[in-house]
């Protein structure tokens, strides 16, 4: 019995010291994985968002009639103030008064061209009448997403090459070692600057001027776009012996 319990206490001690035998191996194999070298920089560049439109707000309150012909007349109504943009009915309500009569209520909106904002408000109280009123909401001055998408473009591409020119100055920096861009971050763009939601009396009185004569104004926001980047070189192998 003595035998056997050596003979297995033997056995497996030989099974377990198999890993602890592979484990220099699988040490020298980690040890020859390549080191990189690493320089990190962060770069901003700056653009304006221009636009010479604005997004014009109405309120429609239309009295009698059905869903059908009350968005018809809503919509004509929208076209006297202004037949210069594409008007779009963004909510359409109906309400009834204590006698029981339908009144509808809708809000529209449209980019207009600067031209058009002189006597807005002028054109919006003219094309009113019995049953019909029409109030300008607001002006605002934020330049559109398509707008706004083409100078992150142009941002982006002004920031690759900057990039390409950063990568060959470290290269002729450091000879020999073949820097290539290992990763680059972009933040997300700050708007700054620039006119935005026209306060009422301001819209008022803007509204009722008189149109400008360069049919536009050109307002502006900055831009500003940063990115973090990495560029990256295998390091030198160590001599060996060492």
């Amino acid at each position: 019995m003595r035998s056997l319990i050596a003979a297995s206490l033997i056995a497996t001690a030989s099974v377990a010291a198999l890993p602890l035998a592979a484990a220099p191996a699988t040490a020298q194999v980690m040890a020859a994985q390549p080191v990189q070298d690493q320089v990190t920089l962060t770069l901003t560049a700056e653009d304006w968002v221009k636009t010479d439109t604005a997004r014009v707000s109405l309120t429609v309150d239309a009295g009698g009639g059905n869903a059908g012909s009350a968005r018809a007349d809503v919509l004509k109504a929208a076209q006297a103030v202004s037949d210069k943009g594409e008007w779009r009915v963004v909510s359409f309500d109906r309400q009834q008064d204590a006698a029981g009569l339908d009144h509808w209520r809708a809000a529209l909106e449209a980019r207009l061209p600067e031209a058009q904002l002189g006597g807005l408000a002028d054109r919006a109280r003219q094309a009113s009448r019995a049953g019909l009123q029409i109030r300008v909401e607001g002006v605002d001055f934020t330049p559109t997403l398509a707008e706004q998408e083409a100078v992150r473009t142009r941002l982006r591409e002004t920031l690759y090459r900057r990039v390409t020119e950063e990568m060959k100055s470290l290269n002729a920096a450091f000879p020999g070692r073949d820097f290539r861009v290992g990763r680059v971050d972009f933040n997300a763009p700050v708007m700054s600057g620039g006119m935005r939601r026209a306060p009422v009396m301001a819209m008022a009185k803007m509204a009722d001027a008189a149109p400008a004569e360069d049919g536009g104004l050109d307002v502006a926001q900055k831009a500003t776009q940063t990115a973090h980047v990495t560029f990256s070189a295998y390091a030198p192998a160590a001599p060996a012996g060492r």
